[in-house]
């Protein structure tokens, strides 16, 4: 059984349940950890009542040294903060051998077994996953530097002395220090760039260079679908195909109440297809059972600028001139 954790609010009720479904869909069997950080998140989950879900709240996952620097942070850096908590408290409190952080805005298209199998093939107890920015730009070139080489996106801690002593070195770094900053030289940049140090300090980091686990907005541009069935990609800087695991859709925004930009940076109008297109309409599904079910609204709803033109161009234009194939935007029901 392969036992992931998360962490999110009921504004990202919607995300958390597709992530959800995504994985009942791929694992045969799994079980996920979801740390609800409101009372409406866990009413809502508890409702649900999901056969591979365990629901955490914060009153059993809060430790003091926590809720001490909870009142320092943003909403944002105390999340940040908490990822590695998450997975110790995984770990500790409910004795999983093993557990795999994974951020609430993913899809997954295929099991992620084979990636433990790779670790575990390497003798190693963690997994970190690269950004795969395009290193020939400037501008990723600057933001690799900004925010670091790895993503805290899908992060494997296996429960023996290695695997322990990272997260807990990662554990306390946040406690310490987990902030926004726009230096781009910073030593750290929230709970991200303290990956870095994983393989230098640590023995046992296997570093994941599987092109399908990890895709995302910074690197989809060097992504083209390979095959449809089973999903595979073809990545242009390796030349190589790999099995499709996950999508990161970290770029989500919505632009007004019914139009939202998926942010994908996918060119490839095939692969668009294919990744993008399934995961919104499970968001709209998801969204329109929500509010039907919990009366259920999202927060995100929001025009991106009220800059003359561009407002315009969000609110009236984006949706006349709407091609799935070339464009990110969708319209909500």
């Amino acid at each position: 059984m392969n036992i992931y954790c998360t962490l999110f609010d009921s504004n990202y009720l919607d995300k958390g349940l597709v992530l959800y479904h995504s994985l009942c869909a791929c694992e045969p069997d799994f079980r996920l950890y979801v740390f609800a950080f409101d009372e409406r998140c866990r009413e809502v989950l508890e409702a649900e009542a999901l056969e591979h879900m365990v629901v955490v709240s914060l009153s059993e996952f809060e430790t003091p040294e926590l809720q001490k620097v909870k009142t320092e942070r943003t909403r944002a850096e105390y999340c940040w903060t908490c990822t590695p908590w998450t997975i110790r408290h995984v770990l500790e409190r409910y004795r999983e051998p093993m557990c795999t952080y994974i951020d609430a805005d993913m899809m997954f298209y295929s099991s992620a077994q084979p990636v433990f199998d790779a670790m575990r093939a390497k003798d190693c107890s963690v997994v970190i996953v690269p950004h795969r920015l395009n290193r020939k730009k400037a501008h990723d070139r600057r933001v690799e530097r900004h925010v670091g080489t790895y993503c805290v996106e899908f992060n494997t801690f296996v429960n023996d002395a290695r695997g322990r002593a990272v997260l807990d070195w990662w554990a306390e770094q946040c406690l310490n220090w987990c902030f926004y900053t726009p230096d781009v030289d910073a030593p750290a940049y929230g709970d991200q760039k303290y990956l870095n140090e994983f393989p230098k300090r640590f023995p046992g980091v296997f570093v994941c260079e599987d092109w399908g686990v990890g895709m995302a907005p910074w690197n989809a541009d060097r992504l083209k679908l390979a095959e449809a069935k089973p999903l595979r990609v073809y990545s242009t800087e390796t030349a190589q195909t790999y099995p499709a695991v996950f999508f990161h859709f970290a770029g989500i925004s919505f632009l007004t109440e019914t139009r939202v930009n998926a942010n994908s940076g996918i060119s490839d109008p095939a692969l668009h297809k294919a990744l993008c297109d399934a995961y919104m309409e499970k968001l709209c599904e998801m969204q329109l059972y929500l509010r039907k079910a919990y009366d259920l609204e999202f927060r995100t709803r929001r025009v991106a600028t009220k800059r003359g033109f561009y407002a315009l161009y969000q609110k009236y234009l984006s949706s006349w001139l709407h091609l799935r194939r070339m464009s990110d935007i969708y319209r909500l029901p």
